[in-house]
């Protein structure tokens, strides 16, 4: 990765966003014949690869537990919730 600054050097034209490059193999005329470019080329770890697996399997979890929020909303309901203050508030300071 090469930094230019504030202004790209000649020929480089990034104005106003507009990405115009391409990523992957690409033709080019040269006296011709054509020539394949080389590709931008990523290896992954064995370790990313296992974390990007644990995410997928993660991300297939629902968001939320609707058995335990049943299970909450009945003992409101019924008047049988309780909360133990000093549990909320160890867990208060716990968290500063």
């Amino acid at each position: 990765m090469k930094i230019y600054g504030n202004k790209p050097p000649e020929g480089l034209d990034r104005s106003a966003g507009a990405d115009k490059t391409t990523r992957g193999p690409q033709k080019t005329q040269t006296s011709g014949t054509d020539k394949l470019q080389a590709a931008d080329k990523v290896d992954i770890s064995g370790q990313g690869k296992e974390i990007a697996d644990i995410m997928a399997s993660v991300n297939q979890l629902p968001d939320v537990r609707t058995d335990k929020v049943n299970q909450v909303r009945q003992a409101i309901e019924s008047g049988s919730y309780s909360v133990d203050p000093s549990k909320v508030a160890q867990k208060i300071l716990r968290e500063i």
